[in-house]
């Protein structure tokens, strides 16, 4: 029997034709595998070339990048489309600045007060935090942040990281005297008060007072300002609220936080309505509102009926022990720039709120500062 019969038979039978659409799609298939294998080849390239960042010098910590390489292989074959996309980061250098809700702190002398810490750098929490003192005959620094008055005097507190000793910040502190004095041929202390120390203009366009942040009609806030409804005062106020229930009293949130934009939409409706001149005594233009700093609530319902509600009253005489004000009192409007609005409460702490309630001051009267706008 002739083994090699069918080998030869075999040899001549003719081949199965494969179709030009298998053709084309084994050949888009051999051009993707190709274009990832460049892709490859030029992320390797890139990343043996990369060295240190170039905004890294003296020091400083500059901001990482993040590159991201998309690849797009498309053909007529649905079946073959595909979109390889690759993200490289940079060195993880990037690291956010401390934010504090004050940079500088106006005390007496044995008074106290804390900056908050809104942010951390990356990586650093509380059990980071390391303060000092660069003076602490002026002001002495716990642990916690505690500033304390010594002596009349002004000097410096810093807050670094543990995690990174070179992030930090510095709050400026001002200790305020009794009005007596060691020199025993000083000059007798002069009854005038006086004149305020200009505003502190933090990096981010913000405008603080002895402390105090700032938005009237003489001092607007950033479009982009936007940091809602602070916890800290949304805290004080549920403590608020739920003493006032205790007495049989509703008081509760009406309004809050409100970004540039809400506040132009209100301010334009009011315009619409009664006219540019009236809508500047009750309602801020966009960029003045103290709603736009997240320190301020409005209680209830906005209606002047609300003055001789129980709670209005109750709110009046407590407030302050919470750490807030009533903004725009009764008969200082040649202060605030706005008519009497017992419902909108701002958050200050409960040190100044009680100096205020006491005095019986408002804010800008206190401060010693105008609300008045450029126009």
């Amino acid at each position: 029997m002739d083994n090699n019969r069918y080998d030869r038979y075999d040899s001549h039978r003719p081949r199965k034709r494969v179709s030009r659409k298998t053709l084309r799609r084994r050949q888009l298939t051999a051009l993707f595998i190709i274009a990832l294998l460049v892709l490859l080849l030029i992320l390797l390239i890139a990343h043996s070339c990369s060295g240190k960042p170039k905004n890294e010098e003296k020091g400083k910590v500059g901001k990482a990048t993040t590159t991201t390489t998309t690849m797009v292989v498309t053909n007529t074959d649905p079946a073959i489309t595909t979109t390889a996309v690759t993200t490289t980061a940079a060195d993880p250098v990037n690291k956010s600045d401390f934010k504090l809700d004050k940079y500088s702190v106006y005390i007496e002398v044995g008074e106290t007060d804390t900056p908050m810490v809104q942010q951390y750098p990356d990586g650093a929490t509380e059990a980071d935090e390391r303060w000092s003192t660069g003076d602490s005959t002026v002001a002495t620094v716990d642990g916690y942040g505690h500033i304390k008055g010594v002596s009349p005097g002004t000097c410096y507190v810093t807050l670094r990281s543990a995690q990174d000793p070179e992030q930090e910040v510095m709050i400026k502190v001002t200790v305020r005297g009794d009005g007596t004095t060691n020199n025993d041929t000083a000059s007798p202390q002069s009854n005038k008060t006086e004149a305020p120390e200009p505003p502190v203009y933090d990096t981010e366009g913000l405008t603080y007072v002895q402390g105090v942040l700032i938005a009237n009609k003489s001092y607007s806030l950033p479009p982009t300002f936007e940091p809602n409804l602070e916890p800290l005062v949304y805290e004080q106020f549920q403590k608020l609220s739920s003493d006032a229930a205790k007495e049989g009293l509703k008081i509760y949130v009406g309004s809050g936080f409100r970004s540039y934009s809400d506040q132009e939409k209100i301010y334009d409706n009011y315009v619409q309505q009664d006219g540019k001149e009236a809508a500047d005594t009750y309602s801020a233009r966009p960029g003045y509102s103290e709603h736009q700093t997240g320190l301020v609530i409005d209680v209830n319902t906005i209606d002047d009926a609300f003055g001789a509600t129980a709670e209005s009253a109750w709110l009046a005489e407590h407030a302050h022990e919470y750490g807030f004000i009533i903004r725009y009192p009764q008969g200082k409007e040649a202060y605030t720039g706005y008519q009497y609005e017992p419902w909108h409460i701002r958050y200050v702490g409960s040190k100044l709120a009680t100096k205020l309630y006491n005095s019986g001051q408002c804010l800008e009267e206190y401060l010693g500062i105008k609300s008045e706008y450029k126009e």
